[in-house]
Order: C-alpha cells, then sequence, then structure tokens
C-alpha cells in the first residue's frame, strides 16, 4: 500500500471548510464510480472517513454500497472499522457466515454484500479512510480485483491530501478576515470615545479596556456596543459623555 505523506494531520470536517467536504464528497463519489468500472461486477464501491470522531460514507458507486456502511456504523462494529481504526486492510469472503461482527455480517448479506474487501488509505502513516468493495456472491472478489481495489488507495490518499490542503488555506483566510473585521470595529469605536471623551488613542484604547474589564466581555463585544449606540443617538456606556460642573453656591 502506497502512503502519501502531509505536512499538517488536522482535521478535515469543521464549520469553515463546508464548501470543501462538498468537494470532497463529489469527487469520491466520482472516483468510487471510476474504480467500480475497473472491477468485475460488484455490489458497489465506498469510501468512508472519520469526520469528528464518526464514520462516515464520503463517496460511494451505488445506494447498495452506502446502505450496508450505514448498516455498519449503526451497528458499530465491521470490517470497515477495524481497517479504519487499525489501519489493516481485511478481505471477507463470506459475511453471512462470518461471526467476528455480530449481526453485521448476516444483515448486510441480506441487503445484498454477501463479501467484501476493505482497503486502509494511509496519511501522515495513519488510517484516514477505507475503500469498500462489496459483491453480491460469497468469495466473489478476485485477488485480481483486490489488488486493483489496493492500488486505487493512493488516488483516494491524494484527494484527501488536497482536501487537508485546501482546509487550511480556508481556515487560514478566514482567520485573517476575522482578525482584520475586529481591527476595524476596534478602531471606529476608539474613534468615537476619542470625539466624545477627548484624548488620544491610548486614553481611548484604556477607557475601551476598562469597559471590557468591568462587564467581562471581550474588546469586539464592547466596541460593537459603543457603536450601536451612536447609531441609536444614545450616550456611550449608558451615561452622557460629559458633565456640566455644578453651580457656584448663592451668598
Amino acid at each position: 500500500m502506497t502512503e502519501t505523506d502531509t505536512t499538517n494531520d488536522a482535521p478535515l470536517a469543521s464549520g469553515a471548510v463546508t464548501d470543501v467536504l462538498s468537494a470532497l464528497i463529489e469527487y469520491l463519489d466520482d472516483l468510487s464510480e471510476r474504480i467500480d468500472s475497473r472491477l468485475g461486477p460488484t455490489a458497489g464501491v465506498a469510501v468512508t472517513m472519520d469526520l469528528d470522531g464518526a464514520p462516515f460514507t464520503v463517496g460511494a458507486s451505488t445506494e447498495l454500497a452506502r446502505a450496508v456502511d450505514e448498516l455498519q456504523y449503526r451497528i458499530g462494529v465491521g470490517p470497515c472499522l477495524f481497517a479504519l481504526t487499525e489501519g489493516v486492510g481485511l478481505y471477507v469472503p463470506d459475511l453471512a457466515g462470518d461471526d467476528r461482527w455480530g449481526e453485521y455480517g448476516p444483515q448486510a448479506a441480506q441487503l445484498g454484500a454477501a463479501s467484501c474487501v476493505s482497503v486502509p488509505v494511509l496519511l501522515h502513516g495513519r488510517p484516514s479512510a477505507v475503500l469498500k468493495v462489496y459483491h453480491p456472491e460469497v468469495d466473489g472478489i478476485s485477488a485480481e480485483d483486490r489488488s486493483t481495489a489496493a492500488a486505487a488507495a493512493p488516488e483516494i490518499a491524494g484527494g484527501l491530501g488536497l482536501a487537508r490542503l485546501l482546509t487550511r488555506q480556508a481556515q487560514n483566510l478566514d482567520d485573517r478576515t476575522s482578525a482584520m473585521d475586529n481591527r476595524r470595529v476596534i478602531d471606529l469605536a476608539l474613534g468615537v470615545l476619542m470625539n466624545q471623551r477627548g484624548g488620544g488613542p491610548d486614553a481611548a484604547f484604556t477607557t475601551l479596556r476598562r469597559m471590557s474589564q468591568e462587564s467581562n466581555r471581550k474588546l469586539r463585544d464592547v466596541a460593537v456596543e459603543i457603536l450601536e449606540s451612536v447609531a441609536a443617538g444614545e450616550p456611550v456606556g449608558g451615561a452622557a459623555p460629559f458633565h456640566e460642573r455644578d453651580s457656584p453656591a448663592l451668598l
């Protein structure tokens, strides 16, 4: 099995990479179909990944393959999950007669998968995905087809490596955009404080920091409140920025 190295092993799935994940699923759906076409007759080809601690089918050539995957996830054990955890490939020639995974084997056979092979896909030396081939007949996957499946693993690894690279770039862009937005909001709030209370940038920042500490909120949240107060025509901090001197006592 060929191993593809990556410079970072960060998780793929997060809120910042929805578009990347969608593109990856589309790519692996297409790749599963192309791998399936290289094999003899099958019940389907599928690819499983661990996303946020849970197995997920990120590509499948048939709905039957996807259904057999989902069955394994529900039961919680099976050759695919073993390969994903241990990084060890497995060929199961007779799922119905194999009792290593409880009810999974017989139920998979009832769905139409009588035999299967699970090939780990390695990234940075660790299993990051599993390529599965399902067949409707007992011992239906030939040695040649098993070799073909093993040879396809690097193609999947390449797609995963690219997805991880795009994920890091998307996250870095989101971080930079967020930092710029925060800086802009804070700068505007500092301008309001300087205009209403006098003093320079240092004095305004000291005031903003004090307001943040006293309310136990982030600087940006306080800055947003200041800008909202100005937009609503209200005094900053809920009190007028200037106070008239007391009138002198009458003699």
